[in-house]
């Protein structure tokens, strides 16, 4: 599957995510994922449309994965303590701020490996 698609799936992913935490919690900060969820659908979204732009939309999507996963690591370290069976202040929180983690994770795994297919096809 091309990195645009991916970046198109993870990009919904986080919207839905967002969405339906801020639903359930009724809690502001809990719609996060999906501002990072739209710019990386857009990016996706460029990329398909503009092909002359797919590599710098790309860098962008790989930039902003990376910022949610920094953004993310403590709620993914308690969503794991939760997960262990350790109690957590905010368990809804850390449960949404690991599904961002995950996601943008995936994301910048695909990312890195489609990186990597390209270089390797230059170089060839």
């Amino acid at each position: 599957m091309d990195i645009e698609k991916i970046a198109m799936i993870c990009g919904m992913l986080l919207i839905i995510t967002g969405v339906v935490a801020s639903l359930i919690t009724g809690q502001p900060t809990a719609i996060i994922p999906a501002p990072f969820g739209l710019l990386i659908a857009l990016g996706g979204f460029v990329a398909i449309k503009k092909p002359e732009f797919k590599k710098h939309a790309m860098h962008v999507n790989a930039l902003l994965a990376l910022i949610g996963i920094l953004a993310t690591l403590m709620g993914m370290v308690a969503g794991l303590q939760y997960l262990f069976g350790l109690e957590i202040e905010r368990p809804v929180a850390a449960a949404v701020q690991s599904a961002m983690f995950i996601l943008c994770f995936i994301y910048m795994y695909f990312s890195v490996r489609s990186f990597v297919r390209a270089r390797s096809e230059v170089l060839r």
